[in-house]
């Protein structure tokens, strides 16, 4: 083994602070952009922001009925609080005892925000130092309030105290929930319908009666926060083109602050600081444009390629991947991720997310069909299919090659099926009155 100093040249590529920041401020939305020159307004006495006119020129262009909705859900006031609020208050119209007052009075603060209990019947009789059937009395008197299926224990008694409620305790409906919900969650229904000695019409009727109830009565008493969504870019419709703008009276204008840079200039001390708080600025401010630039090329390609989209309601989504903009602009594909990641553009269809607008091919043999416009086509043929024979994936394999002229295997048209959610036509299948146990 020889020792010595020997000279070795290498080439590596080392990540600087300025081009993590350029990296982050290109994932970054307009307002986390915005959020982030504040912070570092904070830190840095040059960095000025001045907010730009806040007037957008550019048109909302909504989906009307959908903000209609949306704004009349927000402007819906929650009369009643929280659920244990709501619980308490109908305590005052009974006619209850000091001992009884304080054992519901614990039973409501153990409530989840689902309405349920969380822990076992004899975790809360420790807990008071009661029987079960004490325990069992305030219980039957919490479950008697509103909203209905609040105060149990599970999935099962919740639906069945719902159920009670509206008077439908049949006894098979009571041992179907009870004992074989999954089973008929699953649409187990001629295994129920054996088992219960009923035809497959009660059993459907039953799994149509346990999809109207709430499983979780608490929710609606519990808020999340607004989240409030600025667009990023503006597509526009104008003169039948599609027109690109960046959302750049968001972000703040940065300035350096002359004042502080007169007084930061005392000494050699205070100059060196200043000249690195300058330096700084001059980065961020070559970052920022960089940004906009980029997110305006990758917004620019999207819409031509997506343009019969814009342009028409029945437009469907042109196949598009981060590749083939990163191919069009040279540039990486992770470039292109984060350029349109956590961003949103106010398009004539409405607010729509960037990511969601890319789709790729639906199979090699269809170039132009992209794989959104098979799902939508999928959906909309089971919608208006005969419940009774619903279509098998070869039957809609069939149709889409006849009637549409694309090509699929089975196997796609299951995976597709199983993105949107839509159960196989076995599970979809409705009975009628002729349908009896076999």
């Amino acid at each position: 083994m020889e020792l010595g100093l020997f000279q070795k040249q290498t080439i590596s590529l080392i990540m600087t602070h300025e081009l993590r920041q350029a990296i982050h401020l290109l994932q970054y939305s307009t307002l986390d952009v915005r959020s982030y020159l504040e912070e570092l307004a904070l830190e840095n006495p040059l960095l000025e922001l001045k907010k730009t006119n806040q007037k957008d020129n550019h048109p909302k262009l909504i989906n009307r009925k959908s903000d209609e909705k949306h704004k009349a859900l927000e402007n819906t006031p929650n009369v009643n609080g929280t659920l244990k609020e709501y619980v308490r208050q109908q305590l005052v119209d009974l006619s209850l005892t000091t001992r009884q007052k304080k054992r519901l009075a614990f039973l409501i603060e153990s409530l989840n925000e689902d309405g349920y209990f969380p822990e076992s019947l004899a975790f809360y009789c420790d807990w008071l130092e009661c029987s079960e059937e004490e325990l069992q009395e305030g219980i039957q008197i919490l479950q008697s309030l509103e909203p209905a299926g609040v105060g149990a224990f599970s999935l099962a008694e919740c639906l069945y105290l719902q159920v009670i409620r509206q008077g439908l305790d049949h006894p098979v409906t009571k041992a179907i929930i009870l004992n074989d919900l999954e089973k008929l969650a699953a649409r187990k229904w001629k295994e129920l319908s054996k088992t219960y000695r009923v035809a497959m019409l009660d059993i459907q009727e039953i799994y149509d009666v346990i999809r109207t109830l709430q499983p979780r009565p608490g929710i609606s008493f519990y808020t999340e926060p607004t989240v409030y969504i600025e667009p990023d870019v503006h597509f526009t419709l104008f003169n039948g083109e599609i027109l690109v703008s960046t959302s750049s009276t968001i972000v703040p204008t940065i300035e350096v602050n002359n004042e502080y840079k007169e007084l930061l200039q005392l000494d050699q001390q205070t100059r060196r600081y200043c000249n690195e708080k300058e330096q700084q600025i001059e980065w961020l401010l070559t970052s920022l444009k960089q940004r906009e630039k980029t997110i305006l090329q990758v917004a620019e390609v999207i819409s031509y390629i997506q343009a019969p989209y814009f342009m028409s309601k029945q437009g469907q989504l042109q196949p598009m991947t981060l590749q083939m903009i990163a191919t069009e602009l040279d540039i990486h594909e992770s470039t292109v991720s984060r350029a349109t990641a956590n961003k949103y553009a106010q398009t004539p269809r409405g607010l729509i997310e960037l990511k969601s607008l890319f789709s790729a091919r639906a199979s090699a043999i269809n170039e132009s069909i992209s794989n959104s416009s098979v799902k939508s086509l999928l959906k909309q043929m089971i919608e208006i299919e005969n419940k009774e024979k619903p279509l098998s994936d070869q039957q809609i394999v069939e149709l889409l090659k006849t009637n549409e002229g694309i090509s699929l295997s089975r196997r796609v048209i299951a995976k597709y099926r199983d993105e949107l959610g839509i159960l196989s036509s076995v599970k979809r299948k409705r009975y009628d009155d002729h349908e009896r146990i076999g």
